[in-house]
């Protein structure tokens, strides 16, 4: 996927959704953000809105968020996954990184002390630990990738991001301010 379009697809699945709620049939929704997708990836979209979850498919990798939400495919064994639901993932398969959303009764706390745990089993090497206002970064690495943990309270449910990347992925990410150009 080119640096541009893997920024763009949430703000095409966003459009995707409104098209779908506004009254524009799921059919129509579904097509015209394939389009989007298309012309922005210069690749193959495939979107499919359905049980309130949102999936979209390309030649370079996939994104899910809503109500049923499941790890993408090739998602690594050793990146421990807490129990909750899963509520966004994104795949880029060219360059092997992921990225997971999982909202869990767990706290804060106890999310926190499950990761430092698990990276420590998994031979992931902790960097970073870091704890302010109540949310946690923790930042490992293993091999080539480096493991990213966001683990924060948002009305009174515990949210944790995973975002996992081998060094060619983070060489050639993006931020917000490439975007662009």
């Amino acid at each position: 996927m080119r640096k541009k379009a893997y920024w763009i697809l949430p703000v095409i699945a966003i459009v995707a959704v409104s098209l779908a709620a506004s009254g524009c049939t799921k059919k129509v929704a579904e097509k015209t953000a394939e389009k989007a997708i298309e012309a922005a990836t210069n690749g193959q979209a495939d979107v499919d809105i359905d049980d309130n979850t949102l999936t979209i498919n390309t030649d370079t990798g996939s994104y899910q968020a809503g109500d049923s939400v499941s790890l993408p495919d090739n998602f690594p064994s050793d990146v421990y996954v807490i129990d909750g639901t899963i509520k966004a993932a994104v795949a880029n398969t060219q360059n092997e990184s992921f990225v997971v959303s999982i909202q869990t009764s767990t706290s804060v706390d106890d999310a926190k002390t499950q990761y430092v745990q698990q990276l420590a089993d998994d031979g992931w090497t902790i960097g970073t630990n870091m704890t302010y206002a109540g949310a946690v970064t923790l930042i490992s690495e293993k091999d080539n990738r480096t493991l990213s943990v966001g683990i924060m309270e948002v009305d009174n449910q515990t949210t944790v991001n995973l975002n996992v990347a081998t060094e060619s992925a983070s060489d050639s990410m993006q931020t917000p301010d490439d975007i662009g150009n």
